[in-house]
């Protein structure tokens, strides 16, 4: 993992006030802190005399309060990085008290997991560019986490808002029944690679600088993780993904548990997707009737 003491830069995380982390950038921490959220979920404020919000957060009172303070109102764009519940509710009640353009992808409609509230008026494509006259966010499509996820690069600085596609202080879960997948993510993870980012704002925790770096430490944490998953598969021949997680994951406990088996089923879907692995199951939406099984060579 990337090395915290050169990666991390500090500003204090302070629930439901503004924090200014640049001449462009504040950053408001929503008080959802949990062991998927971390310190909870960090929106940001881009602009000086309007403003676009990237991950305006949970639809909570305290929180869009915050943002409407901290903006004056004055609210031109609001922007998700997808339609999870802990980063695009509010951006509903922002929309109807400022008329903001709602930025972002469309979520699917069968997906039971996504905000629903979220409908953009501008659904957004890769390489799109929101201009907002002194400052513009450029679109990188980053499938991975789940399909539809996208970051958002305020050309300015060569800041990038990364939503969970990177996360300081952990690796974020990739989550297969909402589409993600660990090939679209590693793909994602180097398309950032000579963008000339300077700083990654993560969606949950602390900035990071050394934004190469970063990128190359997690593509090979998450590589390191792909071994240890076929050793174990390998040894074992098959098993389920309760059997296998333990072994691949021993340093894991408590909350995190369920996270490590999202992650594990990722890796073995990856496994099978390049014909180093099979699976067989009853019902294909419950990970424990999943049998995984090594491809003999």
């Amino acid at each position: 993992m990337a090395d915290i003491h050169t990666t991390l830069v500090h500003f204090d995380l302070v629930y439901d006030e503004p924090v200014v982390l640049s001449e462009w950038v504040q950053r408001i921490t929503a008080n959802n802190p949990s062991a998927f959220t971390g310190p909870g979920t960090n929106t940001y404020i881009i602009g000086k005399e309007r403003f676009a919000v990237v991950d305006p957060g949970p639809n909570d009172a305290d929180h869009v309060a915050a943002i409407m303070k901290a903006t004056g109102g004055k609210i031109d764009y609001v922007l998700a990085t997808h339609a999870h519940e802990d980063h695009s509710p509010a951006a509903l009640p922002l929309v109807e008290a400022t008329g903001a353009k709602m930025i972002g992808f469309r979520c699917d409609a069968e997906s039971e997991h996504l905000d629903k509230t979220f409908a953009p008026e501008q659904d957004i494509q890769d390489g799109d560019v929101i201009d907002a006259g002194d400052f513009q966010l450029r679109a990188i499509y980053t499938p991975g986490h789940l399909k539809q996820h996208v970051c958002y690069l305020l050309e300015q600085e060569k800041t990038l808002f990364a939503g969970d596609h990177i996360m300081q202080g952990a690796t974020v879960v990739i989550i297969p029944p909402h589409g993600g997948t660990m090939w679209d993510y590693l793909d994602s993870l180097m398309k950032l690679k000579g963008q000339g980012i300077n700083w990654l704002a993560p969606a949950h925790g602390h900035i990071l600088s050394h934004a190469d770096q970063v990128v190359q430490e997690l593509y090979d944490h998450r590589m390191s993780r792909e071994r240890r998953a076929l050793e174990v598969l390998t040894a074992q021949k098959k098993g389920t993904i309760e059997e296998l997680a333990p072994m691949v994951y021993p340093e894991v406990e408590g909350d995190l548990i369920k996270g490590t088996h999202f992650a594990l089923w990722s890796h073995l879907q990856k496994l099978v997707h390049d014909g180093r692995a099979t699976k067989h199951h009853e019902k294909h939406w419950i990970m424990g009737e999943e049998i995984w099984e090594i491809v003999e060579t």
